[in-house]
């Protein structure tokens, strides 16, 4: 009898936190964010969300939200997040919404092989989003701040990419 051997591919990264659905959410919103297919429409007003003139919202979903505060990550919560153009906007657990603008970011780190993004305002306060909601934060936040082309090549959304 002859021996098998099997061979397993080296990797250099575990697979991406992040599952097929949203990664699959996310590819669909950098399509439309490029032009090559047309948008779903998202009800600001169901969500109790008001919405600037002109501003566009993309997605609606849920994630975890954590904020570092002394060097400390404050427990997780649980938040409903609507991802516009311009900003996104946060129902924390506690019913306030707070409003996180793109234009207003100093930093932006994104990990979809950990499964989260971490969004620095300047304010000492960095927000940790995670949870199903992170690959289309992480695109939205690539094209508002780096421009439509950086989908393509920003290093951060490979994971996206096989």
């Amino acid at each position: 009898m002859r021996e098998r051997r099997v061979r397993l591919r080296k990797h250099s990264h575990a697979p991406p936190a992040v599952g097929p659905a949203e990664a699959g959410d996310a590819r669909a919103l950098a399509l439309e964010l490029a032009g090559l297919q047309s948008g779903r429409r998202i009800d600001s007003m169901s969500l109790g969300v008001v919405l600037e003139p002109g501003e566009l919202p993309w997605r609606a979903a849920i994630s975890w939200l954590r904020v570092r505060v002394d060097g400390v990550w404050s427990e997780a919560s649980w938040s409903q997040v609507m991802v516009t153009d311009r900003r996104l906007l946060v129902r924390l657990a506690s019913s306030d919404l707070v409003s996180l603008w793109w234009g207003a970011m100093v930093g932006f780190e994104v990990d979809l092989w950990a499964g989260h993004v971490v969004l620095d305002f300047g304010d000492g306060r960095p927000r940790l989003f995670s949870g199903p909601a992170v690959a289309v934060v992480a695109v939205a936040g690539v094209a508002q701040l780096y421009g439509i082309p950086a989908l393509m090549t920003h290093p951060s959304l490979a994971p996206l990419r096989t």
